[in-house]
């Protein structure tokens, strides 16, 4: 009997049988730099957007996105980071309301600290936002209000896709 046991336990190992507790997907997931020129369009204000989504275990239908704004040369440059999100597998119409929970654009309103320094009190150079889409296979592009930036260059490239459970 206890061999029997053995071979079985031995047998589910060697044929990857997965364990109880096993994540179904992965919870953070990193975006792509974003390099922008800024809203003035200046060298001084160059610098880069980045961040990462968190889709929690215990909030369903929940995306928690954190952005960051870090310039290269100068600190205190204004940007507006547009979350460009869409849910694949959510409903065209909810039947109860009438809304389309299919995904959308949220605007961010950040101000650069520069790379390597300590930012003053006050800027808001970092925020994280809340988005409730739905569970499902989603997708997420970041924007922003410069006009050069390499979202624009490469839409494709700079898209994430991730599990919202």
């Amino acid at each position: 009997m206890r061999a029997t046991v053995v071979c079985a336990a031995f047998s589910a190992v060697l044929l990857g049988v997965p364990g109880v507790a096993s994540a179904h997907h992965r919870e953070f997931t990193p975006f792509p730099y974003n390099v922008s020129l800024g809203r003035e369009l200046s060298l001084p204000c160059a610098g880069e957007v980045g961040g990462d989504v968190f889709t929690p275990h215990d909030r369903p239908g929940v995306a928690v996105v954190t952005l960051t704004w870090r310039t290269f040369f100068t600190s205190n440059c204004g940007l507006t980071v547009f979350v460009n999100m869409n849910n694949f597998d959510a409903p065209p119409v909810d039947p109860y309301s009438g809304a389309k929970p299919t995904g959308g654009s949220w605007a961010v309103q950040l101000n650069s600290t520069r790379v390597g320094a300590v930012p003053p009190p006050g800027v808001e150079w970092t925020k994280q936002i809340a988005i409730d889409i739905g569970s499902g296979n989603a997708g997420m592009t970041l924007t922003t209000d410069s006009p050069l930036n390499t979202t624009l260059l490469d839409p494709a490239g700079n898209t994430v896709r991730f599990t919202v459970p």
